[in-house]
């Protein structure tokens, strides 16, 4: 038996693996560029022009063209297979929504090579092409050869080339699987966490107020023509390179035009993250404040409105309910991520560090709700990655008072400030209110962002963009200084964390000097192989960081990615809090609890009414516990129910 099929059993998946490899009628205008993989599918367009695929224990791979001969193709393939083959695809969300609307078939056993890949490595290209030149495969042909040819309208020549093409690609994704599947740490926990994430996409919908999108998409388009014209200067005026000499001409004597580094030299700071950016923002003069808001609208609103247009979209194609469409793997420490044009895993309103969003942004998450007859159970992980940085530094004080349920923002915020800080309550008067609310913001600020080596310029920067914290800097009731004792209490108080830091850096750096060494830091274990160092974590995943080097500044790189104990700690920690949720979701739905959703760091479960409350106590249960990996660990969840997302 070989290393694939040897991993497959482990993992309960047969051994036996069947590629498939759907080719469709495209044109300039009808194509998965131009349009969402469920518009693309539903549309009366679509028509197949071939399929490839190879059977388990066939050394030649087959094609049929034309729409009868491949749905005979592949009902044959499902009567001599069905569920006794691991079903092998290149982008599951489309092949096998094929299977499911135009066949009625679903296999048990799939697998995604997207996810493959993803989990080798993120941040590298997944396209087909790509990843055969990065493995040294053999080319992959080119498709836009095919434009615009329905298979009845092809040519013999044409229709060879089209199977050729077909078959080249089935080869390659088998040879892809072949190499990628042993790069896939915990086998049997992530095919069943991606088989979720597909079975979100297959199987999960929810309803949409059609009609509210429709009046927000017109709210949106309203709010941008009026910045604009209120600014006096036409879009195209707004994204051209003479905006710098407009803004100039509204500059008080003695202000410029703020600029950064660039590529190419110094270009203006006008990026709607750019420090300076936010600070032209909140400018006395209003018509400076008019200009940056108008340019700034011409480049966020279409984004916003374009949104809001895919929801609708995609909801009329798949018959008035939309589907959840997140990426498995997304982020490089394993964590889910947004797709389709709509992410609902980052639907706008009020951002983490409270930077402010116009209200109707935040809109968004309200057209999209429960079906009839449920409601939405939502329950996250509170603190999750303060509490996993505690666990994983050993930081004694800090894993007590999380399992003790003190108010640790709050402990922090009193030895800030010196005296007694609490979290604000709704009954006090308003001045008390925000006297608490703004200083224990303080405390809950350091915690969640001192963790990862954070300096005091970030902490400035990430405060004089907060729309809450700005005024109280620019009265100077806070400043610099005080901004500096935040960070250097935090490193105080919790030096065990500071320990970590230092301690990760120095292992990975070992590793890269050292290759025979594996030294370990508390439950992580390190070690490198050619130019990629591991990082096993306690569930005992991989993470790979791929092309490492130690440059000629004695930095670490990973690539183009720079790395420092601070940024390794972010990933375990973040890396850890995914394995955590993962864990979660796997163990709510063997109790019969189905995830429907899940953002970053909590679960979202669509709760019949009738079965609501018994269903939810489920869910809170699994939340209130952790696998054997994580014994120790202080969790806590903060539980919500509501009809909207």
């Amino acid at each position: 038996m070989t290393d694939y099929q040897t991993i497959l059993e482990q993992a309960g998946y047969p051994a036996d693996v069947l590629c498939l490899d759907f080719e469709s009628y495209f044109d300039t205008e009808y194509n998965l560029a131009k349009i969402s993989t469920i518009e693309y599918i539903m549309d009366e367009r679509f028509e197949f022009t071939g399929v490839g695929w190879n059977w388990p224990d066939d050394p030649r791979t087959h094609f049929e063209g034309g729409e009868k001969h491949v749905r005979e193709a592949v009902d044959a393939m499902w009567v001599n297979w069905g569920d006794e083959a691991t079903w092998l695809v290149q982008n599951a969300r489309f092949d096998i929504t094929i299977l499911q609307t135009k066949f009625n078939i679903i296999p048990k056993y799939i697998i995604d090579l997207k996810d493959l890949a993803t989990h080798y490595d993120s941040r590298m290209s997944h396209k087909l092409k790509d990843m055969a030149k990065m493995f040294g495969l053999k080319p992959k042909g080119e498709t836009m050869q095919f434009r615009g040819l329905h298979y009845n309208d092809m040519t013999p020549e044409q229709r060879q080339a089209l199977a050729e093409y077909t078959i080249n690609d089935v080869e390659l994704e088998t040879g892809l699987f072949k190499i990628l599947l042993p790069y896939l740490t915990n086998p049997k926990t992530e095919l069943a966490l991606a088989r979720h994430t597909l079975d979100l996409w297959l199987h999960k919908r929810f309803a949409v107020d059609l009609d509210a999108a429709a009046q927000l998409k017109m709210k949106m388009r309203t709010k941008m023509a009026k910045t604009i014209k209120d600014s006096g200067h036409t879009i195209k005026e707004l994204r051209s390179k003479k905006f710098a000499g407009y803004l100039n001409k509204v500059l008080p004597d003695g202000e410029k035009v703020p600029m950064k580094q660039g590529k190419r030299g110094n270009i203006p700071a006008l990026a709607k993250d750019d420090e300076a950016c936010q600070k032209l923002l909140a400018h006395p003069k209003k018509e400076v404040r008019d200009l940056i808001s108008a340019r700034l609208a011409t480049k966020s609103w279409p984004t916003h409105i374009k949104r809001v247009e895919s929801i609708i979209a995609q909801t009329k194609a798949n018959g008035g309910l939309l589907r959840v469409p997140i990426n498995y793997y997304g982020a490089h420490t394993g964590r889910w991520s947004g797709g389709e044009g709509y992410n609902l895993l980052n639907l706008g309103g009020e951002g983490r560090r409270g930077t402010g969003h116009d209200p109707l942004i935040g809109q968004i998450r309200t057209l999209i709700k429960a079906l009839d007859g449920h409601i939405l159970g939502t329950i996250d992980s509170a603190q999750i990655e303060a509490r996993v940085l505690a666990w994983l530094s050993e930081q004694q004080d800090m894993i007590d008072a999380f399992a003790n349920g003190k108010d640790i923002y709050s402990e922090l915020a009193t030895e800030l400030f010196g005296c007694p800080i609490r979290k604000e309550r709704k009954t006090d008067p308003p001045f008390v209110y925000k006297f608490f609310k703004i200083r224990r913001g303080f405390g809950k600020d350091s915690i969640l962002g001192c963790g990862y080596e954070m300096g005091w310029k970030t902490f400035y920067k990430n405060c004089i963009e907060n729309p809450s914290l700005k005024p109280f800097f620019d009265s100077g009731e806070f400043d610099v200084k005080f901004v500096k004792k935040v960070i250097k209490t935090y490193r105080t108080k919790y030096s065990k964390i500071l320990e970590y830091w230092t301690a990760v850096e120095r292992a990975f750096r070992q590793c890269l000097r050292f290759p025979h060494l594996q030294p370990e830091v508390g439950c992580c274990k390190f070690w490198c192989h050619g130019t990629t160092v591991h990082i096993q974590l306690p569930s005992n995943r991989v993470l790979y960081y791929h092309y490492c080097r130690i440059d000629k500044t004695n930095s670490i790189r990973s690539g183009k990615t720079y790395l420092y104990g601070g940024a390794l700690t972010e990933n375990i920690d973040q890396a850890i809090s995914r394995d955590l949720l993962g864990y979660w979701i796997l163990e709510c739905e063997k109790a019969g609890v189905p995830i429907t959703l899940h953002i970053y760091d909590d679960t979202r479960t669509m709760l019949p009414k009738d079965e609501a409350d018994e269903m939810f106590e489920k869910q809170k249960a699994v939340m209130r516990t952790v696998p054997d990996w994580a014994e120790g660990l202080p969790v806590d969840i903060d539980p919500v129910v509501g009809e909207s997302l």
